[in-house]
């Protein structure tokens, strides 16, 4: 199998906000602290695939919600290039996956 025919895909939770409001905790002369932080955040899974030859196919952003808010893709740009997606708890599902697969995937390797 070629290299541009091996995928690597994976997907990652982030906590959004986290650094916003924290405090670090720790002895002044020690080497480790811990980070406080309010609770407050969202999470959002990304979802991103990359290829062996080194190919990077568009990634899913999956927002926590029951539908799309506006508000999320405020700062976007024309050339910021994603699939979104939301769930009730800003996680992957197979239905979501299963898009992805139809709408990124199939689309971005069809040719090669």
């Amino acid at each position: 199998i070629a290299p541009s025919n091996m995928y690597n895909m994976d997907g990652k939770g982030l906590m959004m906000g986290v650094a916003l409001c924290c405090k670090v905790i720790g002895k002044r002369d020690s080497r480790s602290a811990k980070l406080t932080e309010d609770g407050s955040h969202k999470w959002v899974t990304v979802i991103e695939t990359i290829s062996g030859d080194g190919q990077v196919l568009w990634p899913m952003i999956v927002n926590k919600g029951q539908a799309h808010n506006m508000s999320w893709y405020a700062k976007l740009k024309k050339k910021d290039v994603a699939t979104f997606g939301v769930s009730e708890k800003g996680w992957s599902n197979e239905r979501l996956r299963l898009r992805w697969l139809k709408k990124v995937f199939d689309k971005e390797t069809q040719e090669r």
